[in-house]
């Protein structure tokens, strides 16, 4: 038996009431804390709390709508300053205002896998960082590992990994960066120095300018996606626009 996922019963001293059973039962069941262990052990948190005071501070914006009422990206695509995915002749373009280490990422993780798949040659994916630290605790740090590896051309291979991981599992980032190619060494190193840390804060303030409340949240060759974050609603979208 593993004595370590044992949480023992209170002691209780001479006067004090017996605790309810309810208490004692719940504690057994508790989830252990979750601790980024490259996080605290790299000193990294220093970055993320300087990036988080200045999301904080990215207040909204009047956001563009088209003739329908449907929200505008703003401010729109362009090749050269988006993190894309995909052949540069590509037509059709996703834009993505996403945050790792969240209950969706997974699912977006599929959604955009599927896109490859299916349309590895008219479709670009295009990221843009929207992390809610209040909401999402590791999705600045994981922003910031994300930034550190498009410092050595691995962004959408560490990407593709923090999209995989599951949110509720303890982040062994380390690992991680070792499966996306890069030298975990070197990417601490980038993320303690706050390495994209202006990217994230005008993405940020991109996703308020264009209406965007949460994660994720996709647009369509500029247009916001209203749908389900489904693989098959996402290329039925693609499909019927495209039409």
């Amino acid at each position: 038996m593993n004595m370590e996922n044992v949480f023992p019963d209170p002691l209780r001293l001479p006067g004090q009431p017996e605790p309810p059973r309810e208490a004692a039962e719940q504690r057994r069941h508790e989830t252990p804390p979750i601790v980024d262990e490259p996080l605290d052990a790299y000193g990294a948190e220093d970055a993320v709390a300087a990036l988080t005071q200045r999301l904080e501070q990215v207040r909204t914006a009047a956001v563009r709508v088209a003739d329908d009422g449907v929200a505008l990206l703003s401010p729109p695509f362009t090749q050269d300053h988006d993190r894309v995915d995909g052949a540069p002749s590509a037509h059709r373009t996703l834009v993505v205002f996403g945050a790792h280490g969240t209950p969706s990422s997974r699912q977006l993780g599929r959604v955009l896998d599927v896109l490859r798949v299916r349309d590895p040659v008219t479709v670009r994916i295009a990221w843009r960082h929207f992390p809610d630290p209040a909401a999402h605790p590791r999705a600045v740090v994981l922003a910031l590992a994300a930034e550190a590896a498009a410092a050595s051309a691995r962004f959408w291979a560490l990407t593709r990994e923090l999209l995989s991981l599951r949110h509720d599992d303890p982040l062994d980032l380390s690992a991680a960066l070792v499966r996306a190619g890069l030298d975990p060494d070197r990417t601490i190193a980038d993320m303690r120095v706050g390495t994209g840390a202006d990217r994230i804060v005008a993405d940020t303030t991109s996703a308020l300018a264009s209406g965007v409340a949460f994660t994720p949240a996709l647009f369509i060759d500029g247009e916001r996606y209203p749908g389900e974050i489904e693989p098959e609603a996402v290329s039925a979208a693609f499909e019927s626009t495209g039409a």
